[in-house]
């Protein structure tokens, strides 16, 4: 926002310095290969953004007053702040985004100043000030992964979510797989309001101070964000279904994976529940010891990261192709399909009752089971 027709150019140069260092630090850098960035060119008809000069906290000295004409109308002093610049014309959003880019899962708006600046929320916003590159990578914690500030924002912005809680356990609270490593902990909030009840995991966080890494609980939290929306399997072989393959050895193959660098994705390969093969790409059968009717070859992929301690994980993130492979004397035949399912179960462990979330990449039939610890079938719940 804020760009002329002029400083086009200058805009992709800023929009290219921002993505390229949002990919260069971790996690982000490991999962490099799972984003695209496109930046949407936005005439605004004045150079800059807003400084209305209402906020308390202005300094008119390093900050002058301005009222440019600016597509979005992003302003400093957004909500009686003036380091909050926020872009105010949400319809005009919206309006680009669904004229350029629906699908898009991620927006940061960029704001041509070279004053300290911006927000999370909705829209990440970032100013080019010396220090935007941080800004707007600590901007999209808020808005990707829903990350708090680790710094106490206000009574208003309090509320438990990845890194900030009102438990004090160490073995309940949630980030307790992370308690005492890298220095994490359970740290009191401060200062004022109701700050002292509130508590985040480390002290020197990116979503407290700038310069700094994230957190190991922060990075699990963008990590977790990237395994909800990407399924890294992109393309394997055969497609199915195929009819009447007399052959002995059918090779199946994951043809094209989106691996992390370095790579951290652990491959299973099943046929009817047995692991056959592991760590590799692609899988031979051999069909003359297959036994006439139906078998199931899966290749499960899992993300084995030392940057994650979720517990039953694989069952939470799980992507996969699936083979339905039928025997007759002609033959065999098969049909496949490739799912990424996330799951998420809350809460947990429980006594009375249990949630169960699902999202999966496409319509599908899906069959719940509860087992006891001995092995029978509690309830059965069908497209819950």
């Amino acid at each position: 926002d804020g760009y002329t027709s002029a400083e086009q150019n200058k805009f992709v140069a800023d929009a290219d310095t921002l993505s390229s260092y949002f990919l260069s630090i971790e996690p982000m850098k490991r999962y490099k290969g799972y984003f695209n960035v496109f930046a949407i060119r936005v005439i605004s008809a004045q150079s800059g953004i807003k400084h209305p000069n209402n906020a308390p906290d202005c300094n008119t000295a390093s900050v002058p007053v301005s009222n440019p004409n600016c597509y979005f109308g992003s302003t400093f002093d957004a909500f009686s702040t003036h380091r909050l610049v926020v872009a105010m014309n949400n319809t005009a959003i919206a309006s680009v985004l669904a004229a350029n880019f629906p699908s898009y899962d991620q927006v940061l708006i960029i704001a041509n100043s070279n004053y300290y600046g911006g927000s999370g929320g909705q829209h990440a916003l970032s100013t080019i000030d010396p220090a935007s590159k941080d800004i707007a990578v600590h901007e999209v914690g808020h808005s990707f992964s829903s990350l708090a500030d680790e710094y106490y924002a206000g009574d208003n912005y309090a509320a438990e979510k990845a890194n900030m809680t009102a438990q004090t356990n160490p073995a309940t609270v949630k980030w307790t797989n992370w308690m005492g490593y890298n220095g994490t902990g359970i740290i009191q909030h401060c200062c004022g309001g109701n700050s002292a009840t509130w508590y985040k995991p480390h002290a020197s966080c990116k979503m407290n101070v700038l310069a700094s890494p994230f957190c190991s609980v922060c990075s699990q939290a963008f990590i977790e964000t990237i395994h909800s929306k990407v399924n890294p399997i992109v393309s394997y072989s055969p497609p199915g279904p195929i009819a009447n393959s007399p052959n002995q050895f059918a090779t199946f193959k994951l043809t094209k994976v989106m691996k992390t660098v370095p790579n951290s994705l652990r491959t299973i390969w099943t046929l009817d529940g047995n692991i056959v093969a592991e760590n590799v790409d692609s899988f031979v059968l051999d069909q003359s010891l297959l036994s006439d009717g139906t078998h199931f070859l899966n290749a499960n992929l899992i993300d084995t990261t030392y940057l994650l301690r979720v517990n039953n994980h694989t069952n939470i993130h799980n992507s996969l192709v699936h083979w339905s492979i039928n025997k007759n004397n002609v033959g065999i035949d098969w049909q496949s399909n490739r799912s990424k399912i996330s799951c998420s179960v809350y809460p947990n462990p429980t006594s009375q009752t249990m949630h169960i979330s699902l999202e999966l990449e496409k319509n599908s039939t899906v069959l719940i089971q509860l087992i006891s610890n001995d092995g029978k079938i509690v309830r059965e719940v069908l497209n819950a």
